[in-house]
């Protein structure tokens, strides 16, 4: 913790990472040299990479910037463990990959600041591409899977079917007293996961009408060439499937889903009407579309083995 006669930050910044030490030092980097990251703001590093891997962090000797270590594996453990150590009153979460623009520190203070009835805010995450070239069959729907989100260039309170996402979010402490901290059932374990929703399950506890939307506190999430591959794409969405189960967001038995399961695959060439729907190569965009949402569907219901 900072000095105890040291006056609290407005902002305290928590970067959870897991076994990235490239991408941390990128995101560091861009954070620290923005010219909005004053005295009045903290860096908080939550390591959360096994012991086994774990190497060293570097950072700059500076009174507002800290390490501290996560030995319980997962993102939510990392995120509650970061907002234990974090000092402010304020608490910022951004993703180990992602860079912030200029302004991003200050748009979340002043946005806080200007309204005290809001407890949660997120921005615009744009994504910044690895490779020089997309797959033929991605297009900007596959982006919210790459935890990207634009609602537009109004800031408001969010709407129904609306979220923020955790590479660039911002809550006041008392989000946390009142409502509980991110559900350790829920969200990533290292790199054999891609369980989610432990921020919109929070959200949801908080109420849309206490999380704001701001596109001008925007970041850029970097996205490495092997998360644009179909396979990535498929095990997204499958673990998206899992995860809105383990929320109770989506039910096994559910007829409606049996149903679509069924218009989807008629919609499909012939050759893919069985179990080659989950995995065959896109052609389009549309065809990958089709066949996301076939695997999702079958996730489901195979969890009891409602498909069957």
């Amino acid at each position: 913790m900072l000095g105890s006669t040291l006056a609290p930050p407005d902002l305290s910044v928590v970067i959870c990472t897991h076994d990235r030490y490239d991408a941390l030092a990128n995101s560091v980097e861009r954070l620290l040299g923005s010219s909005d990251f004053s005295d009045r703001c903290e860096l908080l590093v939550v390591e959360n990479t096994p012991s086994a891997r774990r190497r060293k962090i570097d950072l700059p000797s500076r009174a507002n910037v800290r390490h501290t270590v996560c030995e319980t594996q997962g993102l939510s453990a990392a995120r509650n463990h970061g907002i234990a150590e974090a000092c402010a009153g304020i608490i910022a979460f951004l993703d180990d990959d992602a860079l912030v623009e200029q302004g991003w520190c200050a748009g979340i203070l002043r946005r806080m600041h200007a309204d005290a009835t809001l407890l949660a805010l997120g921005g615009k995450v744009v994504p910044r591409y690895d490779g020089d070239t997309l797959p033929n069959w991605y297009d900007d729907r596959l982006a919210g899977y790459l935890s990207c989100i634009d609602w537009g260039v109004t800031p408001r309170y969010l709407r129904a079917g609306e979220w923020v996402v955790g590479a660039n979010m911002a809550f006041r402490r008392d989000a946390f007293v009142r409502y509980g901290m991110f559900d350790v059932n829920l969200g990533r374990r290292g790199v054999g996961s891609l369980l989610s929703n432990e921020e919109t399950a929070l959200l949801s506890r908080i109420g849309l009408d206490r999380v704001f939307y701001d596109p001008a506190i925007a970041v850029q999430h970097v996205i490495p060439v092997e998360r644009l591959t179909a396979r990535w794409f498929r095990r997204r969405v499958y673990w998206q499937a899992v995860s809105d189960m383990v929320a109770g967001h989506a039910r096994d038995d559910d007829p409606a889903l049996r149903r679509e399961y069924g218009e989807i695959v008629v919609q499909l060439e012939p050759e893919h009407r069985n179990l080659n729907a989950l995995t065959f190569e896109p052609a389009d965009a549309a065809q990958f579309a089709l066949q996301l949402r076939a695997i999702y569907l079958a996730a489901i219901l195979l969890g009891a083995g409602g498909a069957g």
